[in-house]
């Protein structure tokens, strides 16, 4: 188990120990620490599972996470007819 004291002598949540970081919410907005990035990810229709990422893979990845083109498929197939 990680150690639940900060080098700066304060305890870290035991939510942040849960997620992985080693510093208290302080020494994080102290050093600038980016926080975490998240997306919803639906596996089916009414199951979504949430992906926890850091902000350094979500800034390398976001455009494929953002959807391009019209939202749904059968707004496209009818403009395609009607036109």
């Amino acid at each position: 188990m990680s150690n639940s004291i900060c080098r700066c002598t304060r305890p870290i949540h035991p939510m942040r120990i849960e997620f992985g970081f080693d510093t208290c919410i302080d020494c994080a907005d102290e050093l600038n620490i980016a926080p975490p990035k998240g997306r919803m990810v639906y596996i089916d229709k009414c199951a979504p599972t949430i992906e926890i990422m850091s902000a350094e893979t979500w800034n390398e990845n976001k455009d494929r996470f953002m959807p391009k083109g019209p939202r749904s498929a059968v707004k496209n197939f009818s403009k395609n007819i009607s036109s």
